[in-house]
């Protein structure tokens, strides 16, 4: 199981210099020799940006899309995943350096903490030489 974050989603829906590999993640998540994986943080987040790029329609056209690929769930946000996302906020942010985002600490922790998830994709280079998990950065 493979862990989309939101940049992937978004590089593909606003067709992104690195959409044509966004793309073929996605369809390797949605797949069930794979499956995705995703929290929701990454909806907010991809909800959010294409609200204030292209309208509220446009959101949730994005959303219910999402929701409908068969092999990519979301898992609930729960007390275990927020507070190892603390940690990992921790160790990980640097000002000016590394920003890791709240959100981007949520879906690291939730990745890391699933069983079966074993790689989390995005285009966040903030991501990179993570120690919990395997990172790609597209």
């Amino acid at each position: 199981m493979i862990f989309l974050d939101s940049w992937v989603w978004l590089e593909f829906v606003f067709d992104g210099d690195r959409a044509d590999a966004a793309e073929a993640v996605i369809e390797r998540a949605d797949s069930p020799d794979v499956g995705g994986l995703l929290a929701p943080t990454v909806l907010a987040e991809v909800s959010y940006r294409i609200r204030t790029v292209d309208g509220a329609g446009t959101a949730d056209e994005a959303i219910r899309a999402i929701h409908d690929y068969e092999y990519v769930e979301s898992v609930p946000l729960i007390d275990q995943v927020a507070e190892y996302a603390a940690e990992l906020r921790f160790k990980y942010y640097e000002r000016g350096e590394r920003e890791l985002s709240y959100a981007d600490a949520i879906h690291l922790a939730t990745a890391t903490l699933h069983d079966d998830c074993h790689v989390l994709y995005s285009g966040d280079p903030d991501f990179e030489g993570v120690d919990e998990i395997e990172t790609v950065v597209l």
